[in-house]
């Protein structure tokens, strides 16, 4: 039987995909509602990991011009992440003083 093959880092980003939204509640529940996000990141990015090599030992290489807008796009989706942790601590800040 022929195994289907999928392009290098595939079960890495749906495991990040998967755990963004479950680790909003986790973040409610622990009252740190920035901190439940990246708790769902780190756990779908371990699940994705242990995916990607049980199901994807020999991965699709990506094209050159493929890799290079991959990691732009993770360059600033990472940006983003940084600017909004940013704002919200400025918020913080404001709201204390007060």
């Amino acid at each position: 039987m022929h195994e289907k093959r999928y392009p290098k880092g595939y079960f890495i980003s749906h495991g990040m995909v998967v755990g963004l939204p479950l680790g909003i509640p986790i973040g409610i529940v622990l009252d740190m509602i920035a901190i439940g996000p990246l708790i769902g990141l780190a756990f779908g990015a371990g699940i994705g990991t242990y995916l990607e090599k049980k199901k994807n030992p020999n991965p699709l290489q990506l094209a050159p011009e493929d890799e290079i807008q991959r990691k732009r796009i993770i360059l600033a989706l990472s940006g983003f992440f940084l600017l909004g942790i940013l704002a919200f601590i400025a918020l913080l800040m404001m709201t204390d003083g007060m």
